[in-house]
């Protein structure tokens, strides 16, 4: 069976990528920009089972007409900065993935596993996001419609967190200021809004169980919240990070105000975890030792 994936050169998908290379015997056909940024996924482009296409220099048509794609693992998002954020927002978010859906089902198309966020669960959202939940709920909405059609499995991610995240992230920020840098001090906000923290392996793994959900769940619409179950505080993760790595950072809690719609706890539903049959394996201070460590090899790499 071949896979299509999208957004396989970003943080969470580059670890999606690796975990279907090394735990499933699928060939996979990764799109991407022909802009787009490898080094996360640098080691896995020698592999002969991993396929790359430009998508900006390709026709969809052809990809679906050349492989035997029967699933679709749909991560590639734009939040919405710059120029003309609703219309980038708009493709990439909407369009393309119902033009991957309309194309595929011509081809055999079974599967769809949709990435989606713990931000756009009912009553939830950021302002400064709104186009982009926008867009994810409204394609929400399309996935409903083609699930007489084919399986569709909605993936809704809390947080998660790992090594070589985006370089604005919060919890990157945190791992490599405190363990890796240690720097005096930090500002923050009261650190009271509690997330519910998953390590991106988990992430993957969810990917891998979904799947294996895909080749025994009937067409329909399946929603899964990934997730430990547990929210934690910001307090807690910082002062994990501290603990777990032994640094001397000091942090000056209150000094940043919260959002004006700041979500103060989002917590992931795990009922439906054993459908799924999949559970976390990580806990908040095994994976930092392991974020830890996998940093502090590079940087004596690069010392």
């Amino acid at each position: 069976m071949t896979v299509l994936l999208t957004g396989g050169t970003g943080f969470v998908g580059s670890y999606v990528l690796k975990a279907i290379l090394a735990q499933t015997n699928e060939q996979v056909v990764l799109l991407k920009r022909s802009s787009s940024d490898v080094s996360r996924i640098a080691d896995e482009l020698h592999n002969p089972r991993l396929i790359c296409y430009d998508v900006d220099k390709t026709i969809l048509e052809d990809i679906f007409k050349k492989h035997a794609i029967q699933t679709i693992i749909h991560i590639a998002t734009e939040y919405g900065r710059g120029e003309n954020p609703e219309v980038k927002v708009l493709e990439t978010n909407l369009m393309f993935p119902i033009r991957l859906i309309d194309v595929g089902l011509k081809y055999g198309l079974k599967t769809f596993i949709n990435t989606d966020s713990y931000f756009n669960k009912e009553g939830l959202s950021y302002n400064y996001l709104l186009h982009y939940s926008l867009s994810k709920k409204s394609l929400l909405l399309w996935l409903k419609y083609y699930a007489g059609r084919m399986t569709v499995i909605n993936l809704a991610l809390e947080h998660p967190y790992g090594a070589f995240d985006g370089k604005a992230k919060f919890t990157e920020q945190m791992i490599r200021q405190i363990a890796i840098e240690k720097i005096p001090q930090i500002n923050l906000t009261a650190g009271e809004q509690k997330r519910d923290f998953i390590y991106v392996k988990d992430v993957a793994n969810a990917y891998i169980a979904a799947l294996d959900f895909a080749t025994r769940g009937k067409p329909s619409f399946y929603n899964f919240e990934i997730g430990t179950g547990q929210a934690v505080s910001i307090r807690h993760f910082v002062q994990t990070v501290k603990q777990v790595s032994g640094s001397n950072t000091q942090f000056n809690y209150g000094v940043i105000a919260y959002r004006a719609d700041e979500i103060m706890c989002s917590v992931a539903d795990t009922s439906n975890h054993t459908l799924l049959n999949w559970k976390p394996n990580y806990t908040l201070e095994n994976a930092l030792k392991e974020i830890i460590v996998i940093y502090q090899g590079a940087t004596k790499c690069h010392s």
